[in-house]
């Protein structure tokens, strides 16, 4: 997938999920990196939590040929769902609900605009499933 760059040349889209763990009591740092996210802090249960759910996103990206910058929003949602992610589930609800509200699309949108869409919390209409 690309977009433009102000000037009219092509980037490729990069997308990344950034994941950080706030429990940690210990003096150990922790961080994993992988093609498309970034694992900081946490306790040891919870950074293993977090790891888990990457590896299960990436299993599910690799058998259906796919990258994280490809997937919209609602993929995302579906997948999450699929690998029993419901953080991650809700992201990607507030992420597709934002959008529509705006009526963009997650090409036209900037990293920082997708950043903020993706806390702001969901209209009590959504359904969560």
């Amino acid at each position: 997938m690309t977009t433009q760059h102000p000037g009219g040349t092509p980037r490729r889209l990069r997308a990344t999920l950034i994941g950080l763990g706030l429990d940690g009591q210990d003096s150990l740092n922790r961080l994993i990196t992988g093609d498309d996210f970034l694992l900081v802090g946490g306790s040891e249960q919870t950074h293993a939590d977090m790891v888990e759910t990457m590896l299960r996103l990436e299993g599910e990206l690799e058998r259906l040929n796919r990258r994280l910058a490809d997937l919209t929003p609602s993929e995302l949602a579906d997948i999450a769902w699929r690998i029993d992610s419901p953080e991650l589930h809700e992201i990607a609800l507030r992420l597709e609900e934002g959008l529509a509200r705006q009526g963009r699309t997650f090409e036209e949108s900037t990293a920082e605009e997708l950043t903020e869409l993706s806390t702001e919390p969901l209209s009590a209409t959504t359904d969560l499933p």
